[in-house]
């Protein structure tokens, strides 16, 4: 979905979005059905909690900088394939609701690979189909949607 901006070699090598500390397990993908039946079939069955009609990893405890990985993460990347969560698809950017309440399409500012575009330039890469594919799954999936956070930009 990104590879047009974010190689799937940069992603494998840097695998940040992939590991949550103590202080970001908010940013667990949300994980459909499908996507669970997926994990199932791979011999993966991680500890979950539901999140709406969904769910998402349940956190460990985690103290410190102590990481927890996504059960899918390998030394290539991910496993899942197509598969493949929408949050994670998406990643770095994020649905989120802004403190007015209004859907907007952000971007995590600490993504290696996004600190060499504009705003602009990801404003452009998104309005090619990608901001009303978010959109729509964000309406249709509003377990998806995540809190504002500083630490990401609004782009949409």
């Amino acid at each position: 979905m990104l590879k047009k901006i974010l190689s799937p070699e940069t992603c494998a090598a840097c695998r940040l979005c992939c590991g949550f500390d103590c202080t970001d397990t908010w940013e667990f993908p949300v994980l459909p059905q499908e996507t669970v039946e997926a994990m199932h079939r791979m011999g993966v069955s991680p500890k979950l909690v539901p999140v709406g009609e969904e769910q998402t990893f349940a956190a460990p405890p985690l103290r410190g900088e102590e990481l927890f990985f996504c059960p899918m993460l390998c030394e290539t990347g991910c496993t899942m394939g197509v598969d493949k969560p929408f949050d994670c698809r998406i990643w770095p950017f994020r649905m989120m609701r802004d403190l007015e309440g209004a859907l907007r399409i952000t971007v995590a500012s600490y993504c290696p690979g996004m600190q060499k575009y504009t705003d602009a330039q990801l404003r452009n890469f998104l309005a090619d189909g990608l901001a009303a594919q978010i959109l729509a799954y964000a309406e249709a999936h509003p377990a998806h949607v995540k809190a504002w956070a500083p630490e990401y930009r609004v782009i949409w």
